[in-house]
């Protein structure tokens, strides 16, 4: 009886944790791609995340959370990139959350 609560118990914390996880959704790829040529991601970053140019970064295979952490800074004005913060703006909560991660998982 211990042993079968013991489990369900177990069984039950990894459900919530896998859920909780933050990776991307299965529509991430197709939403993030969409959105990334929607705010004109693709100028600098391309589809895949590596700069067109020298000057522009490679944000592919960054964590998600950092990506997320930076677009929120640049929306905020705490961060300052002529280009970043004008396009930042633009984004909502949801936009960030998407492209975070669809870049993260390029």
């Amino acid at each position: 009886m211990v042993k079968s609560l013991l489990k369900l118990s177990l069984i039950a914390s990894a459900c919530i944790l896998l859920a909780a996880c933050d990776r991307p959704a299965d529509d991430v790829a197709t939403l993030g791609a969409q959105l990334a040529e929607e705010k004109g991601c693709l100028a600098c970053h391309g589809l895949n995340g590596k700069g067109t140019a020298p000057t522009f970064p490679n944000i592919n295979g960054q964590w998600p959370s950092y990506l997320h952490k930076q677009l929120e800074k640049y929306r905020s004005g705490e961060r300052q990139n002529m280009i970043m913060s004008a396009q930042a703006k633009g984004l909502s909560d949801q936009d960030i959350k998407i492209l975070s991660r669809y870049y993260a998982a390029q």
